[in-house]
């Protein structure tokens, strides 16, 4: 079970996080809607989120921290012990080769060997979902 650390719970149990969004504090707090997330990486202590834009933030929050306040019910996912995407944002997944994904940024993201079977579970199911969604 991840724990984020007990002053992040602390201070964003205090806020009303609107629906679909991650608190990020740069400079001021701001709230990214999740669809404006191609990927967050994690360094250490420090969190870099990469957003559509083209503007990358980097806050002083692990990258546990923010997967715990995701909880399930979202659509990133952790490919690697420093990476959590959006599959809204996967372009593309290499499966046989160097089990890869390419980001719609143009980064380009190892799959850890342990966590290759449970990532092409859960892209198969959000293909199918994306794919049962009509315009």
């Amino acid at each position: 079970m991840l724990s984020p650390s007990p002053s992040f719970v602390a201070t964003t149990g205090r806020w009303n996080i609107p629906a679909g969004t991650l608190p990020v504090f740069d400079r001021q707090m701001h709230f990214l809607p999740f669809e404006e997330i191609v990927m967050i990486e994690g360094d250490g202590n420090y969190t870099l989120f990469y957003c559509t834009n083209g503007r990358r933030i980097m806050v002083s929050k692990t990258l546990r921290d923010y997967e715990k306040l995701l909880g399930e019910k979202h659509t990133f996912f952790r490919v690697h012990k420093s990476y959590l995407i959006n599959l809204q944002h996967v372009v593309r997944y290499d499966v046989k080769g160097e089990d890869s994904v390419w980001m719609k940024n143009g980064k380009i993201v190892g799959v850890a060997r342990r966590r290759k079977q449970e990532f092409d579970l859960v892209m198969r199911k959000f293909q199918s979902y994306r794919n049962a969604i009509t315009f």
